[in-house]
């Protein structure tokens, strides 16, 4: 049995020469470096957001949507601290944070590779809902899916992108995968 080290957000912030990381309730997570197929479906996710954001934006100017970033930092509350980089993300249109933005995204986006467990999907999905996420979408490659978590306990499965909080969008997943 192996004893995990909890770290502080001073500790992990302090941590160099390393942009690969990640803190879940105080557990530091070494997240190998992403390969091609990945990056490509995050970019290709986060280009067609941001255009769709922007449209969506200038359509419906009472929607007040913050923005869509690419691995943006995320600090959760609690003791031990959570620092989440999720793939893509759009933030709330007013939320708060100086270094990094504070509380879970609106929505949260996550391209699933080899590397990623089980028991850290679960407790990721599970942190940024608990924070204020709407939903949180976790998108696999290799079946061409996506399970969409919203908090009501009932994950659904999509094959394209379309949700409440972006009415009129629809990128189908094969765009970006």
């Amino acid at each position: 049995m192996s004893t995990t080290t909890l770290l502080t957000l001073e500790q992990f912030e302090r941590i160099e020469g390393d942009d690969h990381l990640e803190l879940l309730k105080g557990e530091l997570i070494r997240l190998p470096p992403p390969q091609r197929p990945h990056m490509e479906s995050c970019e290709a996710l986060f280009e067609r957001l941001k255009k769709a954001v922007s449209q969506l934006r200038s359509a419906h100017p009472e929607i007040r949507i913050g923005k869509v970033h690419i691995e943006m930092g995320y600090l959760l509350p609690g003791d031990p601290p959570t620092w989440l980089r999720p793939d893509v993300s759009i933030t709330y249109f007013d939320q708060p944070g100086e270094r990094y933005y504070e509380g879970s995204p609106l929505m949260v986006f996550e391209v699933v590779s080899e590397y990623d467990t089980a028991r850290q999907i679960a407790e990721k999905v599970a942190l940024f809902l608990a924070n204020g996420a709407k939903e949180v979408w976790m998108i696999y490659p290799d079946t061409r899916r996506a399970w969409v978590y919203d908090g009501s306990g009932i994950a659904r499965e999509m094959q394209s992108i379309r949700t409440p909080p972006l009415p009129g969008v629809e990128i189908p997943l094969e765009e970006i995968l």
